[in-house]
């Protein structure tokens, strides 16, 4: 892995302690609600909060939002709050920043839909920064043949998968490490949590039913330029932490952010 990040789950004060002891990054995620973006107190608070923390990345809006959407309309809102949500990143200084794909599964052809992201993600990745990494996150994905497809179509070296092992684990039929040799390099950014199949239960690693080990191995000879990205709720974080340190998957020395 290239390095470490911790997910704050909302509450960034609970986490920025560990962070700071631990030398790692912070993801901050209370502004995946689209009712936070425009929280001026609270954006001020979240800048204060991760002042020198070295790597910073940002969880953007997602609910009931769909680049692919056959339907224009449902396109332009989630192009106002994407855009909304990345402008709330850059304020952060967060050099890494997650979106959804959206995509539901069995709501019409795969096809027509990833042709209609790549419109999407070409068109608003024209204003992005070179030194801003943008990530497009499985949650309902059947497989990984939505996030190859979208980001061939793209093709932007700052444009890259976020591979959420847990919705993959838990929402689709693909073993994860099917979902990993499929991706290989394209996968810059990892939310590492475990469940046991049935739901996103954020638990520990090792605590669910996710081959872990054998995934860490997979991410480390596939993609090995990606970050990795603690999303485990409570004590689960500790857990995570330590199972990492057990099995030796020790991050490389943490990035800037600004590469």
């Amino acid at each position: 892995m290239k390095g470490e990040i911790i997910c704050d789950g909302t509450r960034t004060e609970n986490v920025i302690r560990l962070c700071r002891e631990r030398g790692v990054g912070i993801e901050v995620q209370a502004f995946y609600h689209p009712d936070a973006l425009p929280d001026e107190p609270l954006l001020h608070r979240t800048i204060e909060r991760v002042r020198g923390i070295g790597t910073v990345a940002f969880h953007g809006p997602f609910g009931d939002l769909n680049p692919g959407s056959f339907d224009s309309l449902v396109r332009s809102i989630t192009r106002q709050r994407i855009e909304e949500g990345f402008r709330v990143a850059l304020r952060l200084r967060a050099a890494h920043v997650v979106f959804h794909t959206g995509r539901v599964h069995g709501a019409g052809p795969a096809e027509g839909w990833i042709q209609r992201a790549i419109v999407f993600w070409r068109s608003f990745m024209r204003d992005v920064p070179e030194d801003v990494h943008v990530y497009l996150e499985n949650m309902l994905d059947e497989g990984p043949e939505i996030l190859a497809g979208v980001l061939g179509g793209v093709e932007q070296p700052n444009l890259r998968a976020n591979l959420d092992i847990g919705h993959a684990h838990c929402n689709s039929a693909i073993p994860v490490l099917d979902w990993i040799a499929a991706l290989g390099d394209r996968i810059g950014y990892v939310h590492m949590s475990d469940n046991h199949g049935a739901e996103d239960e954020h638990l520990g690693l090792g605590k669910g039913t996710i081959p872990m080990e054998a995934v860490c191995e997979a991410l480390e000879e596939h993609s090995p330029e990606a970050l990795w990205a603690i999303e485990a709720e409570g004590i689960g974080i500790q857990d995570s932490l330590r199972w990492l340190d057990a099995h030796g998957f020790n991050p490389a020395p943490s990035p800037t952010g600004q590469e």
